[in-house]
């Protein structure tokens, strides 16, 4: 579906084998036939072969810089330390906890001091909020006994409206618990 969107994306990849002089010689004839009909194809060729003439003449621009012999040093001990093989080294709770920091907490640090204000924000809210309850429920010390009454009138309320319980209180009905599958008769009828 993109190739209808854009035509000359096939071609892409063929321009920039053609810059590094890495096509074939048969695709190479029909990328230059391509090259002289697109004008957008022909102006992506000619950002490419900008970039690459540079990299084309590196070993003439950099021929007069040799590395001394401490740098020389430097490489070789570089590549020996590549052939060897590390140590393995014993997980300790130090470098599970720094493996976590790199790889979990300090990528993400804005984030993470950002939930940390938010939680000591909520935090604070509540704190003011649950203060405040408190200062209420201790200021009106006289509703209390008001909430006793009230509660008792609506008990001797309740008891004129249900028949006294002069039976004796009846069972709630068991509940019966399934048996294991392990229990269970199973009738296996053949035929």
């Amino acid at each position: 579906m993109s190739w209808f969107r854009n035509p000359c994306g096939r071609y892409r990849e063929s321009i920039r084998l053609l810059a590094s002089c890495a096509l074939p010689g048969a695709e190479k004839a029909a990328v230059e036939s391509h090259l002289a009909a697109c004008v957008a194809c022909w102006k992506y060729s000619e950002e490419i072969r900008i970039l690459t003439v540079p990299l084309d003449n590196w070993e003439r621009s950099f021929a007069h810089i040799k590395p001394n012999e401490t740098v020389q040093m430097r490489w070789s001990e570089a590549v020996r330390a590549a052939g060897r093989s590390q140590p393995v080294r014993r997980l300790t709770p130090y470098r599970i906890f720094g493996a976590l920091w790199r790889e979990l907490i300090w990528p993400c640090r804005r984030a993470w001091a950002g939930m940390a204000a938010l939680w000591l924000v909520m935090w604070g809210i509540h704190v003011h909020l649950s203060d405040r309850q408190l200062i209420a429920v201790n200021a009106r010390p006289e509703s209390a006994p008001a909430i006793w009454q009230s509660i008792e009138e609506q008990r001797q309320v309740l008891a004129q409206l249900l028949p006294p319980a002069n039976s004796q209180p009846i069972e709630p009905p068991r509940r019966s618990h399934p048996r294991p599958r392990s229990e269970r008769l199973v009738n296996w009828k053949v035929g």
